[in-house]
């Protein structure tokens, strides 16, 4: 990977999309940072904020909802259900 800004730049989502040859806007990202989140929206991903971590605190899902993801789950077995309903809810192809 070459040299990027570290996040919340978008640069490592940027790369990621690159190299799995989509365009960010037809992206998923899971992220419990807010850094993270914020760097993935910057990229013009949509953002899954996820909270079932053991670093989770209190006020963890307001601060992803503010950093922009769409929706917070505290399991990753909610991801692919939330995936599906992104489709209901407009302009994703998953």
């Amino acid at each position: 990977m070459r040299q990027g800004r570290g996040k919340p730049a978008p640069d490592v989502f940027l790369h990621a999309a690159e190299v799995f040859g989509v365009a960010p806007h037809e992206a998923v990202v899971v992220e419990d940072s807010v850094h993270g989140a914020q760097g993935a929206v910057a990229a013009g991903m949509r953002v899954i904020g996820f909270t079932g971590a053991s670093h989770s605190w209190p006020g963890h899902a307001d601060a992803l909802t503010e950093a922009g993801v769409e929706t917070v789950v505290r399991r990753l077995a909610d991801v692919a259900p939330v995936i599906e309903a992104m489709k209901v809810w407009g302009g994703f192809e998953a």
